[in-house]
């Protein structure tokens, strides 16, 4: 898989970006705060239809555009060849709602398109499919469950349609489900109107942990193995699955999602009385957490900050593999300011992973890093207000 062209109008420090893309690595230079974030930002949001450094869509239009333009927006698309669809056309545009003075108090919308067609962002996921190694991945280990929730959904959506059908359905009927258990509260209708909402919660739920259960083992054996070669001290990483479940359905979730249904149906209806004196739901995915086990010990306290770079680093690389494996094309990866971070044994493990894929962005604040002897065959960008610039040698 890998993106052929890119254009970029109007998004954050982009006023407007084409490039043509071959296969192969592309390093990108520039001084801290120039863009190069945004870049990845862009490619990593055609292949999730989210951000994954803001909530607020407005965030992404470019503030210029914000205060000169009576109704702006920002357009980002993409050509991509992949092994499914050798050439696919996707694109993007956050709109601001209405003429806003004031950037600071303006909303925005989203559309999304393929091949020229409006469609629903489930449709647009997964047809470009990403891995991007961040220093935000810390947080997947050291910040809140909400961070590791986020990273299942956008990892798992991308290489399962079902996963992000799913999600989308489970997220509206919890919705619904919460301020039903609210109203009982206050007593205002009967439990019985909760049947049709456990049923539709627990179809849907078990879709989630059952995928996640599944994606977790292959990350825990892959991040595993991969820790372990970076390891200076022979520690033992584990990515372990806490589902906000029964015990005895924790156990189970290995089986068919039809059983896990059935046993999670039982869970919500047994817990009835006490979600509607707390007026929200005990169990489901929305709760679930994953824990970072190192030798044993909870990785967010016991491990350095070095360790620490060296587990997300591991886990990215399972991601790598399992994203190849479960659809026999490799990921576009994304490098995003990393390499600058990493000794040379930690190095050397990304760019293992580099040439094992069909394309490469990394960015980095310095020309040298990586070298050319690591990375000879890269082609060169300088960004420049905006702009990339070709270095030739």
């Amino acid at each position: 898989m890998r993106l052929a062209q890119l254009s970029l109008t109007n998004v954050r420090s982009f006023r407007r970006l084409e490039l043509e893309l071959s296969p192969g690595l592309h390093v990108v230079t520039g001084a801290n705060g120039s863009g190069k974030s945004n870049l990845l930002e862009s490619i990593a949001l055609l292949a999730t239809a989210r951000s994954l450094r803001t909530s607020n869509d407005v965030d992404l239009i470019a503030w210029d555009s914000l205060r000169d333009d009576p109704l702006p927006a920002a357009r980002m698309s993409a050509r991509v060849h992949s092994q499914a669809d050798d050439n696919v056309q996707l694109e993007v545009i956050v709109s601001a709602r209405q003429p806003m003075p004031d950037p600071l108090n303006a909303s925005a919308t989203r559309r999304f398109r393929v091949n020229g067609v409006a469609r629903r962002a489930s449709d647009l996921i997964g047809r470009l499919r990403v891995v991007l190694f961040s220093a935000d991945d810390l947080a997947i280990i050291e910040g809140a469950p909400a961070i590791r929730r986020r990273y299942l959904d956008i990892t798992i959506s991308q290489i399962s349609p079902e996963y992000v059908r799913a999600l989308q359905r489970y997220q509206r009927v919890l919705q619904q489900r919460n301020s039903l258990l609210r109203a009982l509260h206050d007593r205002r209708g009967q439990l019985e109107e909760l049947d049709f909402w456990d049923e539709e919660l627990s179809q849907t739920g078990a879709v989630l942990l059952t995928a996640r259960h599944r994606v977790l083992r292959e990350l825990n054996q892959g991040a595993g193995e991969r820790y372990g070669a970076l390891s200076t001290r022979g520690e033992q990483l584990e990515v372990v699955h806490k589902p906000a479940v029964p015990p005895e359905l924790a156990e189970h979730l290995g089986a068919a999602p039809s059983e896990v249904a059935a046993q999670l149906l039982a869970a919500h209806i047994e817990s009835r009385r006490r979600d509607v004196a707390a007026g929200t739901t005990r169990y489901g995915p929305h709760r679930d957490d994953v824990a970072f086990l190192v030798s044993g010990h909870a990785a967010s306290s016991a491990a350095s900050r070095g360790e620490l770079r060296g587990m997300a680093l591991a886990l990215r690389l399972a991601e790598v593999v399992l994203s190849t494996q479960a659809t026999a094309d490799p990921p576009v990866l994304l490098l995003d300011d990393v390499l600058s971070e990493l000794d040379a044994a930690r190095r050397a493990r990304v760019l293992a992973a580099a040439f094992e894929v069909d394309q490469v962005l990394i960015t980095s604040p310095d020309p040298d890093r990586p070298s050319r002897t690591e990375l000879s065959a890269a082609q060169r960008y300088r960004l420049v207000d905006g702009a990339l610039e070709p270095i030739v040698e």
